[in-house]
């Protein structure tokens, strides 16, 4: 074999091997945003999460403070908060029941509060925005 026929045979597989590392360096890329994403979206649940939790407490504060009028005064009520939850909404709903127990009537409220992450929770007909998060809480107290 002559010197000049053998010239270009590097060249494949230097350029073979670049292509092997910037596929893998893009893989790499693509791992770490979609589990930046990924992490942020825990966050935000957890906002949402505390968020529902905070409307369920003020949901039962009102249902269990005395001289309450019934589910009227919360129901449908949307509590907005501040700080690190400011971005978040929880629509509070309320239904009660009445039950006997022995020689007493017991009323249950079955208390729900909703909380997402946008200033109007989207309904069923509306989609939602990117990087929506919403949680949902339902907690039944009872009074006599």
């Amino acid at each position: 074999m002559s010197p000049s026929r053998q010239q270009g045979f590097a060249m494949g597989i230097v350029i073979a091997i670049l292509s092997a590392i910037a596929i893998f360096g893009a893989s790499v890329v693509l791992v770490s945003t979609t589990q930046h994403a990924g992490a942020a979206l825990d966050l935000e649940g957890a906002k949402a999460y505390h968020a529902a939790r905070a409307g369920i407490e003020w949901g039962v504060y009102h249902v269990l403070r005395p001289g309450f009028a019934g589910c009227a005064g919360i129901n449908n009520k949307v509590v907005a908060y501040g700080g690190g939850l400011g971005a978040y909404r929880a629509t509070i709903s309320c239904t009660s029941s009445v039950h006997e127990e022995g020689t007493d009537n017991v009323t249950l409220y079955a208390i729900s509060a909703t909380a997402c992450n946008d200033a109007v929770c989207p309904t069923a007909s509306a989609p939602p925005p990117p990087f929506y998060v919403e949680r949902q809480l339902r907690v039944t107290v009872g009074s006599n």
